[in-house]
This record gives structure tokens, sequence and C-alpha cells, in this order.
């Protein structure tokens, strides 16, 4: 059974029901003896908009309190990318917190959230994988590594890079734990999108707070909305830059490939770095310094390399082509082989339109 200091880390683990089970939600949120548990968690979804913490609680069961508490407090909410903002810093926590336990909470965790893995024989564990210098940890289930790694960055987490051993792929300690953190990513916005009925019943519990925290995201999205895109014409994106607008508008974490390919065609066809910045405002982990770096080195700012727009046959290969499920008939074409092609013909489609309905 773990103690309670470790369930303060990992407040999702099963054994809190130990410690909270017999408290009901007009206790947590009503009772003054619960106040400061409550205030905490508040400000934790209060703060996913900003840089750094600025409440600090040491004891344990109130921070285990505040998390459910700010699960509570989501659930009532049901905003998409407040829940994203919330789950991300709580998964850089759990990364910092994984990275300094030993083997068997690690284990624990990932036992929690069901990720499939084994540890290895002594001869995969020197092996030499790909000319990486890391130490075999664990051997993770290729099932659970790709659903877990496909919002990852980098080439260490791409399926076609990795060693197979049966249905199971070595990865490193650090992998590992990245792993377990995008499974909490994803348990914990299911599990909130899953109570969508409940929300009518938590309201009441935070009005005040959820007018506070809108008017906190609204403010934050609307320092970096892009006032115009110039003479970039919108209705001439192709429908996987439209399917990928949409997610981010709904908040949704895009996967490296999408946020790769959105830069190149942007960039592209025109948009400023600064303008480009302006449209991830939205995305769930948005930073500024980390997005603009980002920017700088896909278009060459910084790097040297300017990276050319994906081909179509690329984006099928990523999963990013939407065309089967659009039905656009340009789209549909034979010779339709690149989106800056869809966007060329559109947008000259669109201006002669245009022409003609001014001649008229």
């Amino acid at each position: 059974m773990p103690d309670i200091s470790m369930l303060a880390r990992y407040p999702f683990l099963p054994e809190i029901r130990e410690y909270v089970g017999n408290i009901s939600i007009e206790e947590l949120l009503n009772s003054s003896q619960y106040g400061e548990a409550k205030t905490l968690g508040l400000s934790m979804v209060f703060n996913a908009f900003k840089e750094e913490d600025t409440m600090y609680v040491t004891e344990p069961f109130t921070k285990l309190l505040a998390y459910h508490v700010a699960k509570l407090f989501l659930i009532a909410l049901q905003d998409p990318i407040i829940t994203q903002r919330f789950a991300n810093r709580m998964r850089d926590k759990i990364e910092e917190h994984l990275l300094g336990e030993n083997d068997e909470i690690v284990e624990i965790v990932a036992n929690a959230f069901r990720i499939k893995f084994k540890k290895p024989s002594k001869e995969i564990s020197e092996m030499h994988l790909q000319h990486r210098n890391y130490l075999v940890f664990r051997l993770t289930h290729f099932t659970d590594f790709v659903r877990y790694a496909s919002r990852l960055s980098g080439e260490n987490f791409r399926l076609l890079n990795q060693p197979l051993l049966q249905g199971w792929i070595p990865v490193s300690r650090e992998i590992f734990i990245k792993l377990i953190r995008e499974a909490f990513v994803q348990k914990f916005v299911r599990e909130i999108e899953d109570r969508k009925n409940d929300a009518s019943l938590l309201k009441k519990y935070f009005e005040e707070e959820i007018k506070k925290v809108r008017e906190i995201k609204n403010e934050f999205i609307a320092s970096y909305s892009p006032a115009t895109l110039g003479s970039v014409e919108p209705r001439a994106f192709p429908p996987c830059i439209q399917s990928i607008l949409n997610q981010l508008k709904e908040g949704m974490n895009l996967p490296h490939q999408a946020r790769f390919y959105l830069v190149t065609f942007l960039h592209k066809i025109g948009l400023k770095n600064d303008e480009i910045l302006k449209i991830f405002s939205t995305v769930p982990d948005f930073r500024e310094d980390m997005t603009k770096y980002q920017i700088a080195h896909i278009t060459g700012k910084i790097s040297g390399k300017e990276y050319s727009v994906p081909k179509c046959e690329t984006l099928r290969a990523y999963g990013l082509c939407v065309r089967d499920i659009a039905k656009d008939k340009l789209c549909m074409k034979e010779w339709m082989s690149h989106p800056l092609l869809y966007y060329k013909l559109r947008k000259e489609y669109f201006s002669k339109h245009s022409k003609s309905s001014e001649g008229q």
C-alpha cells in the first residue's frame, strides 16, 4: 500500500480510495474543514495559464484532496482547452517526480495505467540499439508504445525507428516515463469528458470560479490571436489544414507531425513567424518561448534550413490526410499530389470569382 506522501505525488492511483472514499462531494467542496484543499485545487486550474505555480502546500493529504477538487472543477467546466492545459501541467510534474523515484514506484504508476511491459533479459539489456547509448530499462508492448508515443516529438518516438522484438519494444527509463506521463493525459482527459453529464450538478459549487477561469482563458488566447491573415485566403486551405486548425480551436493537443506540417504550410503561403505563433495559442501545452523557437527552426531562421511542405503521400503516411472523410472533389483528383497545389488552384478560383462578382 503506497503511503500518503506517494499518493500526494500520484493522486490518480486507485489506493487513494482509502483516504478519500468516505468524503462526500458536498463535504469536500463546502466544508471549512477542507477549505485549504479547495483553494489549492482551484489555484491548480487557474495556474494552467501561468508559467509557474503561485501557491505551495506541503501537507500530503491537502495536496491529494486538492487534485480531486481540481478534477471536479474541470468536470463542471467541460472546457477542453482548460482541461488539456491542466493535464499537461500535471503531466510535467508526474514526469519530474518519476525521474527521481526508484524502479518499483515507476512500475506501480505504469501498472495504474495498465501499460504492458516486462523486464528485459541480460542480453537485451546490453544491446546496442541503432547507435543509441542508453540502457534498456523495460520492454514495452508495441501497441502501448504507439498509443502513448504518438504525440511525442523526436525520432526516438517513431515506431519505424524502433527495434521490434516479437511485439515488444526496448526503451530507456526516460522514454518509459514519458509513455507513462502521456498515458496519464489520455486517461485524465477521457475521464473528464466521460463525466459531462455531472457538469450541471457540480456547477453550483463553482459559479464564480467558472466565470473567472473562463475570463483568464479568453484573455490569454486573445493576447495571441492573429488580427488578420493578410493576403492569405483561408477558404482555399486544403481539408487537412482545415482539420488541423479545427483541432486547434477545440483545444486539442496536436501530434508533432501535424504541428510541423502546419508551420511549413503557413510559412510557405506567406505568413510571418509571429502570425504563425499566434495561431498556436490554443494548443494546451503552448509556451511562447518554446513555440517561437520551434517555428524559427522549421522556417530556417535559426537552423539555416527551411523545411519543405510535406507531399500528400507523406501526409497519408502521417495519418494527416482526410480526403476520404472530407470527400473533397479537388482532393480526390488523381493528379492532386501536394497541399500547396490545392491551395494555389483554390486561391485562383476565389480570386477569379471575386473579380467576376465585382464586374457585374
